[in-house]
């Protein structure tokens, strides 16, 4: 996304660069400094948003009733022991929490112009973690900040190394997920 947008790749460049500029050619970026790429690290959360797919699984420890809630929607009677599977992308397309939900913000979790992360309501209700790709509770995933940070400081990397554009005939097209090629080499 930040490539396909010729606004937002020199906005995010112009942001790692701030910050570039004061270092040695092979210093490595430290994490306060990686924390004020705040644009970079808003584009690479709506990224984690948008194509982010994996499962949360978790055993009943209780009988209880689940009710969605919903206008014509029935309730259902879960048993203790019951294996309760989630899929963290409907919470991550609900239009009520993330407008325009299949379209990519860059900003959506950036800070505002006074320095206020963003909120995030469902249901009139304040919800603190929109974001569930890292898991949630005691089943959070410990390496979650050293994910992010080694992420942005790559991109961050690739940015002042290269100067990456899409060719011209590609500029217009969407760029979609090409799942059977994840993890195949670039020659």
């Amino acid at each position: 996304h930040i490539v396909k947008d010729t606004n937002l790749y020199e906005r995010v460049c112009q942001e790692v660069q701030a910050v570039q500029k004061y270092k040695k050619d092979d210093e490595a970026f430290a994490i306060l400094e990686l924390d004020r790429m705040v644009l970079l690290k808003s584009c690479f959360q709506e990224a984690l948003r948008l194509y982010q797919g994996a499962f949360t699984v978790r055993e009943a420890t209780n009988d209880f009733v689940f009710d969605p809630k919903k206008a014509n929607q029935h309730k259902y009677r879960i048993q203790k022991g019951t294996r309760v599977m989630a899929f963290m992308a409907t919470l991550h397309h609900d239009p009520e929490l993330f407008p325009n939900p299949d379209t990519f913000r860059c900003d959506r979790f950036a800070p505002d112009a006074n320095g206020d992360p963003p909120v995030f309501i469902k249901n009139g209700k304040r919800v603190a973690e929109p974001l569930r790709v890292f898991g949630g509770g005691q089943h959070l995933c410990p390496g979650r900040k050293f994910i992010l940070y080694e992420t942005m400081a790559f991109v961050a990397i690739l940015l002042t190394a290269f100067d990456m554009r899409l060719a011209d005939d590609e500029a217009g097209k969407t760029v979609d997920m090409d799942y059977p090629m994840q993890g195949v080499g670039i020659s």
